[in-house]
């Protein structure tokens, strides 16, 4: 059995302005759940198939020819059924037809292959006559290099096995997903003039070809597709090199899922998929696109995302990259409007040359409604917020340095100052009230508490609430779990008048974060926070399918007004009542603490049945959990300054 590294498919954060056009080809194939009523193309081993003209070997079952194309036939004149199968090298057809009389050299099969761009190729299967002739494979009339084609003779008809090499198709170099096919069989009786044709499909223009389901895409369809209840065609479908390797990925958005799968993504057998917490059906995602920005020749996502309601949200542009990973890392974020019912701001967002590179350069566009003098939203502090059109920024630019983008330069402006306010009307003078006091420390604290709960449409209480000095000031801070938003503020934080959060997107839901600490492990007296919760995933069909578990480790420091993630790692991993756990440990290492990672127990698993490999590195951004056996050894993680590494 082939072990997968880590499971088929996960979550990860996916964030969100007009963007420039997207350099991915737009895919117009029908959804996974549509490709069901199509073709099925199982990814094989070459070995397991014997081109011996009777596909008895072959995964699946023989789909029918029932769409008649040409002439009126009995199931005894005329009656196919026939599959596709796959390999890294080949394409494969079987048949199995009904034909009363064989005209070798004029009866044959077809396979309408159709690509992404509405290119379609129709390969024929000629099978031979017995001891007489021998059966040929043809393209435009031509034959196809490196084909194979074995007929076997039965009653009434013939069987045929064949493969085809991919390269007999141009687009196939860098494109094996999003793809379209149908079989077709072509009977002769009087002559070698064909009188009858059936399909599966009615036609074999791109229009009329249904889809083919690779082996990621059935998954995708058996899987997510069917456990969240998706149906109809995605929001968004693109085809793009994000994933590193030659072949091309599809990417698609249905409704607040990102799936990413390809034919070297994963081994070709396996999909990813991200809850992006905004539904793209429901327009709370107005632009998906792929550019390569960092100009190594692959594809990043751009993704345009907005949190809120339809007339009252903050739209945010994030940029991910999978770099060589099978996960993507957030490599930019920036705040590009902010929009109420009383008015708006929508910042101008541009990519310009930077040599091989593109720099993101965000202007402050225009405001409709607000100004100095009336605009009064909070200022997001996780990461760069919205240009103001009245502030002393003029623009930032921002260039890409090695693994993310940071600010090269940013351009100034001289403030706009509010409009006057008009004289008010003279008043007889009156005695003055005495002004009211104002709040205290502990009342500022409460309603900051309140306003975050406003803004973020919070209810209730946080299911973890404490205290600890994890920021600059000499104060503590006051420390929340609000469902999945880490929630940070203090008496000397912001100046008592501000908060800062981070939504751990990660986890699927609140309930799924188990633990939230505070310890001081880069001994500079501040408390870092530590986050323990479980991802789910989908197993591989190499482990028997269900779900997989994932137990996780998160540490994150406060770092100015943002909350910041300083390591990751998986501690766990289960399926049902099966579970591997890692032993986690905290260790003095000068005047810090490191973390100190290694093998732990295993409860219903053994070396030989567990079904996943030990990971070298970090996968998806999570330093690897250690298995309890081939004799791996703790590893150490201390404080470098930036991040605990090894």
């Amino acid at each position: 059995m082939r072990r997968p590294t880590h499971p088929g498919s996960g979550r990860g954060p996916v964030l969100a302005v007009p963007l420039a056009a997207s350099l991915a080809l737009a895919v117009s194939a029908a959804s996974p759940t549509a490709e069901a009523a199509g073709l099925r193309a199982n990814l094989v081993d070459a070995k397991s198939i014997k081109l011996d003209g009777v596909p008895k070997e072959w995964p699946g079952s023989l789909v029918r020819f029932t769409q008649p194309l040409k002439g009126q036939t009995s199931r005894a004149d005329l009656d196919a059924h026939g599959l596709v199968a796959y390999d890294e090298t080949y394409v494969y057809v079987a048949a199995d037809v009904t034909d009363d009389t064989l005209r070798a050299g004029a009866d044959h099969v077809e396979l309408a292959m159709g690509f992404p761009g509405g290119t379609v190729h129709n390969v024929a299967f000629y099978p031979g006559e017995p001891g007489k002739s021998a059966g040929k494979v043809t393209l435009a009339g031509r034959p196809v290099q490196g084909a194979r084609i074995i007929e076997a003779p039965k009653t009434g008809g013939y069987t045929l096995e064949a493969r085809i090499p991919w390269s007999t198709f141009p687009q196939a170099a860098t494109l094996r997903v999003g793809l379209r096919a149908a079989l077709f069989a072509h009977d002769a009786d009087a002559s070698s003039t064909v009188e009858s044709v059936v399909g599966t499909a009615n036609g074999s223009a791109y229009g009329s070809l249904p889809s083919l389901a690779t082996e990621p895409e059935q998954a995708l369809a058996d899987g997510l597709m069917k456990s969240k209840g998706l149906k109809g065609a995605p929001s968004y479908n693109l085809i793009a090199d994000v994933a590193g390797d030659a072949l091309k990925e599809r990417l698609m958005v249905y409704e607040r899922y990102l799936v990413v799968l390809g034919p070297g993504f994963r081994k070709g057998m396996q999909y990813y998929y991200a809850d992006l917490d905004a539904d793209a059906k429901a327009g709370m995602m107005p632009s998906f696109e792929t550019r390569d920005l960092t100009g190594d020749g692959q594809d990043e996502i751009l993704v345009r995302k907005r949190y809120g309601t339809p007339t009252k949200y903050r739209e945010r542009l994030e940029v991910l990259q999978f770099g060589r990973g099978e996960t993507p890392t957030p490599i930019f974020q920036h705040e590009v409007a902010v929009v109420t019912e009383q008015g708006a701001v929508v910042n101008e967002v541009t990519f310009v040359p930077d040599g091989g590179k593109v720099a993101i350069q965000i202007r402050p566009g225009e405001a409709k409604n607000y100004h100095a003098g009336n605009y009064a939203e909070p200022t997001e502090t996780s990461f760069d917020a919205a240009l103001l059109p009245w502030s002393t920024v003029k623009s930032q630019l921002y260039k890409y340095a090695g693994n993310i983008f940071q600010k090269a330069r940013e351009e100034t402006q001289p403030a706009t100052p509010p409009p006057a306010a008009p004289e008010p009307p003279p008043k007889a003078t009156a005695q003055k009230p005495a002004p009211a006091p104002g709040p205290n420390a502990a009342q500022l604290l409460d309603q900051v508490y309140a306003l975050y709960k406003k803004d973020r449409g919070a209810q209730g209480r946080a299911r973890w609430d404490a205290t600890a000095d994890v920021a600059g000031s000499a104060e503590v801070e006051r420390v929340l779990l609000h469902d999945r938003d880490l929630v940070v503020f203090g008496k000397g934080f912001k100046n008592g008048t501000g908060y800062s959060y981070l939504t751990l997107s990660q986890f699927a839901s609140g309930a799924d974060i188990s633990e939230v600490t505070t310890r001081d492990l880069t001994g500079d007296g501040k408390a870092e926070i530590l986050v323990k919760g479980v991802f789910h995933a989908n197993a591989p069909r190499e482990a028997g399918g269900g779900t997989v578990d994932r137990e996780v480790l998160f540490v994150f420091q406060v770092q100015g007004d943002a909350i910041r993630r300083v390591f990751a790692a998986e501690i766990g991993r289960a399926m049902g009542a099966k579970k591997v756990s890692g032993d986690v440990k905290f260790v003095s290492a000068g005047r810090g603490t490191a973390i100190q990672l290694g093998p732990g127990q295993a409860v219903g698993w053994t070396e030989q049945s567990y079904p996943f490999n030990q990971d070298s590195g970090p996968v998806g951004g999570l330093e690897p959990l250690l298995l309890p056996w081939g004799g791996v050894k703790p590893v150490r993680y201390a404080w470098s300054g930036t991040g605990f590494s090894r």
